[in-house]
């Protein structure tokens, strides 16, 4: 009976074979097209997060062209501004910056996208990221000094209010009563064009006065007197120990030197396309806004041994050349200069000498994110 039974169950395997087949082949269909829904999502999500990599990398791209003064802003006059980035994670990019007068904020926009390349997971896709980044200004006319080079202090140095520079302070022996120390990128000062424009608003002062045409152009000072306002083609010496009286704009071609014991007083300016030195000075009490600005050469401030301090209220420019004070000056104003050199016993007290002068100072320079968000279509 058991041997008729055991062969009686012969094929039984071939079944449970065939059975095992028809049950692999129904879920095997399943399982593949599910395998190919997963590897055709995973290509989908890999393009997205490739897309928000990139359209990441434009807003990056667009703070670091703000930080480094690759667009420059001046807010009275603000832009928009668009530029394309290719192959970034494989993409093309577009980004914006706009600058928003009202708020003191950027807002950036980076679009990634990704073009239908009949692939397996052919798409056309965008992904955006908008971020709001809050400005960060620098006024060129805010500080007590202000290098777009280095500083140079010797020993027993005060200064009072903001210092700004773009190279290094060397010296460090300076007591700082108040405000901050801040490097800056080159990219806040203005540029040669604009610092002409600056200058020719004194060139039409003093051309308002009259041309002195006498000795070529070059005029020189042997005798106590008013001066101002008057453009002088030539230079300017002053050979004798006098009192000037300012009553207005002297503008000069050439240079302005003395090496004469002088007194300056009024109310006016000296500006020189060339050098101003003056090497004795024993007053310096011009009232109002006045600035000693050289546009393209160096001042040089020293007091007479006569007097044992010197104070010089002005603002003091050179953006091209280098500014040297003497020991035991003082200036109460503003000092901005190519480079700053200060002996010893200095004194820097910030004080604005600049509100009747039409001058943009304020720039944007830089941003700190405030709001990021995405947008993937």
């Amino acid at each position: 009976m058991m041997k008729k039974l055991i062969r009686d169950e012969k094929g039984a395997a071939l079944v449970m074979a065939l059975i095992l087949l028809l049950i692999g082949g129904l879920i095997s269909a399943g399982l593949l097209g599910h395998m190919s829904s997963g590897l055709l999502a995973g290509e989908v999500y890999g393009k997205r997060t490739a897309e928000l990599y990139a359209a990441d990398a434009g807003v990056e791209d667009a703070i670091w062209k703000l930080q480094h003064g690759e667009i420059p802003v001046c807010p009275a006059n603000p832009e928009e501004w668009s530029y394309n980035i290719f192959d970034i994670n494989g993409k093309s990019l577009q980004v914006s910056i706009e600058y928003l007068l009202d708020e003191g904020t950027f807002r950036i926009t980076s679009i990634a996208a990704t073009d239908d390349d009949s692939e397996t997971a052919a798409i056309a896709s965008t992904t955006a990221v908008e971020a709001y980044i809050e400005a960060v200004t620098f006024d060129l006319l805010s500080g007590a000094l202000v290098s777009s080079s280095d500083i140079t202090f010797h020993k027993d140095c005060t200064v009072t209010g903001d210092v700004y520079y773009v190279g290094e302070i060397i010296g460090k022996d300076y007591t700082h009563t108040e405000g901050e120390e801040t490097q800056i990128p080159l990219s806040v000062f203005p540029t040669q064009e604009q610092n002409e424009a600056f200058a020719q608003q004194f060139e039409g002062e003093a051309l308002a006065g009259g041309i002195y045409d006498e000795n070529g152009g070059n005029m020189d000072i042997n005798e106590s007197q008013n001066l101002g306002p008057i453009y002088i083609p030539g230079n300017l010496d002053i050979s004798k120990e006098v009192a000037v009286n300012l009553e207005g704009v002297v503008y000069v071609e050439g240079y302005i030197k003395c090496e004469k014991t002088l007194a300056i007083t009024g109310e006016g300016s000296l500006v020189a396309e060339g050098d101003i030195y003056l090497s004795k000075l024993a007053d310096y009490t011009v009232t109002g806004d006045s600035i000693i600005m050289s546009l393209n050469g160096d001042i040089t401030l020293k007091k007479s041994d006569a007097v044992d301090e010197l104070s010089v209220q002005a603002f003091v420019y050179a953006p091209n050349g280098t500014i040297f004070f003497d020991k035991d000056m003082t200036v109460i104003g503003s000092v901005i200069g190519a480079g700053i050199q200060i002996d010893k016993d200095g004194s820097f007290t910030y004080v604005s000498k600049t509100s009747g002068f039409e001058f943009p100072p304020v720039v944007v320079y830089g941003g700190e994110i405030k709001t990021y968000s995405i947008n993937q279509s």
